[in-house]
């Protein structure tokens, strides 16, 4: 459990927070810019401290105690074994890329694993975010994108207890950003650490985040699981551009000849899914993503048609977001979707809340995140 309470001032900024995170999963630290996404992150590590008061504990470790009345009580940065992950690099330019990760290895918090055996190796790592072939090149050789991956994989390879990212993928190409966070969906697989994700990016948000910790103006404005955040109406998620929802089902079935996944979103309500695999367990859980977008309602299913999905659901809320638009919050079964209408089709279907009706989901539309 990480708890913190804090209080520091900025110039005229003012930081001012108090919450708890479960020490497991990935938790997106989401805010506009200049909300202290970085100067949260920055004094959980322990490069600044708060400049009012502060108390920082992480499990039964007591990292920061600073009273009103200026007592103070602090661990060391090297002492709280974190790794932090930032935009730039920061790679050892006299090293090569196995040297810098063989340097991770050798300072590696042992006392912070469990199993050493079964921690991923330098090979394991490094095919793992595909750096082998980088071994014996030096950081001025790389390009952004391999950079990141072999700073990715040497904070993971110094076994911390805590990884902080702050905003790792700003500034790379689509190519490259594509390809990290691709690794970092699944990261979770390969190491169970609790991870603290800063962005402002929806996308990395909706693909990575267990929960999400919003900072407004140095505040905290929410706190919830990724499921429920996104469909929160009172949120500003929910009217962002590509707002939509993460929802957890489990495989029921296959089609292999045509690509598809049968999952199964509980009370006999299943979802088709294009995936290039079809190498899934059985009642396996997958994450996928659904955005409002691709989300059409109707009061009867058509007989005729190319959608895949046509499920039953019950509009639970409205939200107008402007420019003849509404989001439409839904409830089917267990879980929540989010649909983008214009308000001429709400005003056509004579839609409100209470109504059941049914949505339309394109198979291709649906994106499964840690597959």
């Amino acid at each position: 459990m990480l708890k913190c309470d804090l209080k520091t001032r900025l110039g005229d900024f003012l930081l001012q927070l108090k919450f708890s995170l479960p020490s497991d999963g990935i938790t997106v630290i989401f805010g506009q810019s200049g909300s202290g996404k970085s100067s949260l992150l920055n004094m959980i590590a322990g490069f600044d401290q708060p400049t009012e008061y502060g108390s920082i504990h992480f499990n039964d470790q007591n990292w920061l105690a600073l009273s009103p009345s200026g007592q103070i009580e602090k661990t060391s940065i090297q002492h709280r074994k974190i790794a932090y992950v930032t935009q730039a690099p920061c790679l050892f330019e006299h090293l090569s890329i196995k040297q810098s990760l063989q340097y991770a290895i050798d300072r590696q918090h042992r006392n912070t694993v469990n199993d050493q055996d079964s921690y991923p190796s330098l090979t394991d790592i490094s095919q793992y975010f595909n750096i082998n072939y980088l071994w014996e090149k030096f950081p001025e050789q790389l390009s952004g994108g391999e950079k990141q991956r072999v700073a990715i994989a040497r904070a993971i390879l110094s076994a911390p207890q805590l990884i902080l990212f702050d905003e790792p993928l700003n500034g790379l190409d689509e190519n490259h950003r594509e390809q990290i966070l691709g690794h970092l969906e699944k990261l979770q697989q390969k190491i169970s650490l609790p991870i603290l994700y800063v962005t402002h990016n929806m996308e990395e948000l909706m693909r990575l985040a267990d929960r999400v910790l919003v900072l407004e103006q140095g505040s905290l404005l929410a706190l919830k699981k990724i499921s429920d955040i996104l469909s929160d109406l009172t949120l500003p998620f929910s009217q962002h551009q590509q707002a939509g929802v993460v929802i957890s089902a489990k495989v029921h079935s296959y089609d292999e000849i045509n690509h598809l996944i049968e999952l199964d979103l509980g009370d006999n309500q299943f979802l088709w899914v294009t995936s290039p695999s079809t190498n899934h367990l059985a009642d396996e859980e997958i994450r996928l993503r659904v955005y409002a977008k691709d989300i059409s309602l109707t009061r009867q299913p058509a007989k005729d048609s190319s959608i895949l999905n046509i499920i039953p659901v019950k509009i639970i809320g409205i939200s107008e977001s402007g420019a003849g638009q509404s989001i439409i919050k839904l409830s089917c079964r267990q879980q929540n979707f989010l649909a983008r209408l214009t308000n001429k089709s709400i005003q056509k279907l004579s839609l409100k809340i209470g109504d059941e009706v049914f949505a339309q989901i394109k198979g291709i539309a649906i994106l499964g995140s840690r597959i």
